[in-house]
């Protein structure tokens, strides 16, 4: 499964983030910062909608509350990279010759997929003591909240860096 033997012990990239969270936010139907069943319906409208979201709440929704965070789902991507899945499996899904985006697809409403690697892994993780499962999302959210800060820094000082710019167009009128 796949199109290239690409390494899988590392950290998903930052393109294939930026990627998974855009899905999140077009699967996050009311734009609170989390994905629900009946907005994932609408989501996949008549496209299996009520299987694919009962396949994909069954593989993410590891506290099983009935939403998705954001930290579930990237927690869910990095648990996928280190099951042995390579950025191009995790991105491309080969049908005959041709090889179609699974997250290019996934952002068009198409089908979930299983990773049955990964359905195993969670399956014995749950039974552990120390779940590796929980300290993934905590990661993510960690991870999460130090893009949000550096976004809200950033944006802070574009808009510093913008007054400050007017302010001086001002002066010399």
């Amino acid at each position: 499964m796949g199109c290239t033997n690409a390494k899988v012990d590392e950290p998903l990239s930052e393109k294939l983030r930026a990627k998974a969270i855009e899905i999140f936010k077009k699967l996050d139907i009311k734009g609170n910062g989390t994905i629900d069943k009946q907005g994932t319906e609408q989501f996949w409208k008549s496209n299996f909608a009520k299987l694919n979201t009962e396949a994909l709440f069954e593989a993410v929704d590891f506290d099983k509350s009935g939403d998705i965070t954001e930290d579930e789902w990237m927690a869910f991507w990095e648990i996928v990279k280190q099951n042995g899945y390579s950025e191009e499996e995790i991105n491309i899904e080969v049908f005959a010759l041709i090889c179609y985006s699974q997250l290019d697809e996934l952002l068009e409403g198409k089908a979930w997929v299983q990773f049955k690697r990964v359905d195993r892994f969670i399956k014995i993780d749950e039974k552990r003591r120390g779940s590796r499962v929980k300290s993934i999302v905590q990661e993510e959210k960690r991870k999460l909240s130090i893009i949000q800060s550096a976004r809200l820094h950033k944006s802070k000082t574009m808009q510093s860096e913008g007054q400050d710019l007017l302010q001086e167009q001002q002066e010399q009128s």
